[in-house]
């Protein structure tokens, strides 16, 4: 699933280049990402409740690679700051899951993937300077799939960088950190004592990496 979206998203860019000459950018990064734990609540169905310590556990996910490809189109441009519309697509491969509690953590019981499309707008700060940071902040959608299923979640980004141009002139770099909240992924926990996670978006997923751009 996510090699096939991040294709998807290469052939739609390059598609659209001719359109967009001058005034589009495409941004492949790659990087290490930091996923928040989730934590575990028992689900009370009788009165008194069985009460574990410190609660039921958590779900943590190792730190893992993503890939990430992104379409950035130029809406406005006054000097300064320039205003643009971008696609990230970001794929976390085969995450390694473990079920932690009172701080001892088991072996893996599953692997996540983890797929991001989250249409945003970005505003760059001093667009022709050779260093020119930016902010961005969207939303869209979190597809997770799992050996327990797949599911989708919606998802709210924001993050920021810098885009470094080089001496070549269509060639630049990227440096960025980029959050992706959402919900919980259905993990599929099968216990005696049943559990549930929170609701809400509150799952942080922070990205950090670095890549090429090329302008066009």
């Amino acid at each position: 699933m996510t090699k096939q979206v991040l294709v998807l998203v290469v052939l739609l860019c390059f598609m659209s280049l001719s359109a967009l000459a001058q005034k589009a950018d495409v941004a492949f990064v790659a990087g290490a990402s930091f996923t928040s734990d989730t934590s575990l609540k028992q689900v009370c169905t009788i009165s008194p409740c069985l009460l574990l310590v410190d609660g039921p556990g958590s779900i943590h996910p190792d730190h893992h690679i993503f890939l990430q490809g992104t379409l950035g189109i130029r809406l406005f441009d006054a000097k300064l700051a320039s205003l643009h519309l971008e696609l990230p697509v970001v794929g976390i491969p085969s995450q390694p899951l473990h079920f932690t509690f009172v701080g001892i953590s088991s072996p893996a019981f599953d692997h996540l993937s983890s797929v991001y499309v989250t249409p945003a707008l970005k505003i760059k700060l001093l667009p022709a300077a050779t260093f020119s940071p930016w902010g961005s902040i969207g939303g869209g959608v979190a597809h997770f799939s799992s050996d327990a299923g797949s599911n989708n979640k919606g998802a709210l980004q924001f993050g920021g960088g810098v885009d470094i141009k080089s001496s070549i002139p269509l060639l630049g770099f990227r440096a960025e950190v980029r959050d992706f909240v959402t919900g919980d992924p259905n993990f599929g926990i099968v216990s005696i004592v049943p559990l549930t996670t929170e609701g809400g978006l509150h799952r942080h997923n922070v990205l950090v990496g670095g890549g090429v751009v090329l302008r066009f």
